[in-house]
């Protein structure tokens, strides 16, 4: 009996050992290191690349943290955060950065790389038809009812009259 406890405890910690080595294994060393801001977009493009967007948006997230100060790189952040979350169709988190981005470009212009604005007015303008569309379902709806009705009143119509 106590040979048995022995086992299960055991096996339990061998367990619970690799379930923390293995959650310790996905997060990247970039998080930790101290890298340039170049070095962070870098690493961040590549992991967006590889589909995986969560660990893109948290090296975008630590630009922001340590070299957030600089416009250039918060631009550069912002956008790129942004447009994981539109690629994701988290339009609501969305917005706010892009709107961001262009009131950055209404203050600093003449210091930013110009395709960040191109860019973000771009997704804005493509999140704002999509974001519109899916908030507003009713009224697609209600005019679908209204186009049967008026469908239905021109048939009645055209049946009496063949009456």
């Amino acid at each position: 009996m106590k040979n048995q406890l022995s086992k299960t405890i055991c096996l339990l910690a061998i367990f619970a050992i690799s379930i923390l080595f293995i959650s310790c294994n996905t997060v990247p060393k970039e998080l930790d290191s101290d890298l340039s801001p170049e070095e962070i977009i870098l690493k961040a493009q590549q992991y967006s690349d590889e589909g995986k967007t969560s660990v893109a948006e948290m090296l975008y997230y630590k630009l922001l943290d340590q070299y957030g100060t600089d416009s250039t790189y918060r631009v550069i952040a912002e956008f790129e955060i942004a447009h994981i979350k539109f690629k994701a169709k988290k339009y609501a988190e969305a917005q706010p950065l892009y709107e961001d981005i262009i009131n950055i470009y209404e203050t600093t212009y003449d210091t930013l790389p110009g395709k960040y604005l191109v860019l973000a007015r771009n997704d804005l303008e493509q999140l704002k038809k999509v974001y519109t569309y899916r908030e507003n379902p009713k009224k697609l709806f209600s005019k679908k009812r209204k186009s049967k009705k008026t469908q239905q009143e021109e048939e009645e119509e055209n049946f009496s009259a063949f009456w």
